[in-house]
């Protein structure tokens, strides 16, 4: 105990928290994309394209992708989109290529200029959408599709700097195939976090909080003019800190199973797609969704598909939001951080209920340090 009593009050702490829960284990590079299809892998990070839709939105054909990568390393790893690096081709030589606001929950990399946003804790795993148009035309519509797409890995530096990594072509043949979005874990995978949203239907994780969709209603039918869906989601916040976030604007839509696409709202307009949560733009940011450890809050959101009227109506739907962590700066201004592409699938009118009076307790190390902490304020 002697080493203990002579230890700084935070080599203290850290060593009483090893003789609590023990060494905490080391994350090896161990995971894997094991054969599943539309998966890949670098010696960093692994890639799965885990969804993949086609849309219709006036005269242009749209292409969705969602690509979940997750950290194979032991520290930290940044990672950013290198703009027009992606593109979508099918059979027949279309090409589908990303336009303006086309990328979601990624930074881009244009130059010298890099958002580093998108950091990626050990083990930890977390969504990219991104949008190609292709202007159809007449022209014949192909069946199956591949993506290619590059990303950069950056290294944190002094003073708020990045040093620039590798760079990592992506390629996915058949993206259109159904792939599942779990990276599979090696034997030597020591250490990788447990995924809050495992076992939980209709939910999306983001890092220190998940997302659930506790219901969907569609608003209208084949006779009117438009048709709009209303989507209601749970927030909890499964880390052991308070969060803020924000809803980014513009950021709402849908596809249904028929390939129609809705939106929320006529572009160019003001986002008012929204209620419960505060929104994001490049010019401010609403703090007022905030989160203690394990609470959780309501939000909900409209998209719309216009001129649907006369027109077969879809039964089931994908969505995809988009929310920022924020932090608040002791000048009161309003930080924008994170970005968090979140994606749901196989949504339906009178789904069954979901429960979302638990969620999955913080990593056992940030609980105990927790735990001593609350101690020490009663001394």
């Amino acid at each position: 105990m002697s080493i203990l009593r002579h230890a700084t009050p935070l080599r203290w702490l850290a060593s009483l928290v090893v003789v609590l829960v023990g060494p905490l284990p080391a994350l090896a590079a161990g995971l894997s994309c094991a054969g599943q299809i539309n998966c890949s892998e670098t010696s960093s990070f692994v890639a799965m394209l885990s969804d993949f839709r086609t849309s219709v939105a006036g005269n242009d054909r749209v292409a969705t992708a969602t690509m979940r990568f997750q950290n194979k390393l032991n520290k930290p790893l940044i990672l950013g989109y290198v703009t027009g690096s992606g593109v979508v081709t099918d059979d027949k030589g279309n090409r589908y290529v990303p336009g303006p606001d086309s990328v979601r929950g990624i930074g881009a990399v244009a130059g010298s200029n890099v958002d580093a946003k998108f950091t990626l804790e050990p083990g930890e795993a977390s969504d990219a959408r991104f949008e190609f148009t292709w202007k159809a035309s007449k022209a014949t519509l192909g069946t199956t599709y591949e993506l290619d797409l590059t990303v950069q890995e950056f290294e944190a530096l002094a003073g708020g700097q990045y040093k620039p990594g590798k760079e990592r072509v992506l390629h996915f043949t058949n993206a259109g195939q159904k792939a599942a979005i779990t990276v599979a874990p090696t034997a030597a995978a020591v250490g990788v976090p447990t995924d809050p949203c495992a076992d939980l239907p209709r939910c999306a994780g983001g890092g220190a909080f998940i997302a659930q969709v506790v219901s969907l209603t569609p608003v209208g039918g084949p006779a009117d003019r438009h048709h709009s869906l209303k989507l209601n989601l749970t927030f909890r916040n499964v880390s052991s800190q308070p969060i803020i976030l924000g809803y980014k604007s513009n950021s709402s839509a849908a596809i249904d199973n028929l390939g129609n696409g809705y939106v929320f709202g006529r572009p160019g307009t003001h986002d008012t797609s929204f209620s419960g949560i505060g929104l994001v733009t490049s010019r401010a940011a609403d703090p007022s969704f905030s989160l203690s450890p394990g609470e959780s809050r309501n939000a909900a959101f409209t998209v719309i598909r216009f001129n649907s009227g006369g027109k077969q109506l879809g039964t089931a739907w994908s969505y995809d939001v988009v929310v920022n962590e924020l932090e608040i700066l002791p000048s009161q201004q309003v930080r924008t951080g994170r970005e968090h592409s979140l994606h749901f699938t196989d949504l339906s009118a009178g789904m069954p209920a979901v429960s979302t009076g638990s969620a999955a307790a913080p990593a056992d190390f940030k609980k105990a340090v927790e735990d001593l902490k609350n101690i020490f304020k009663k001394k």
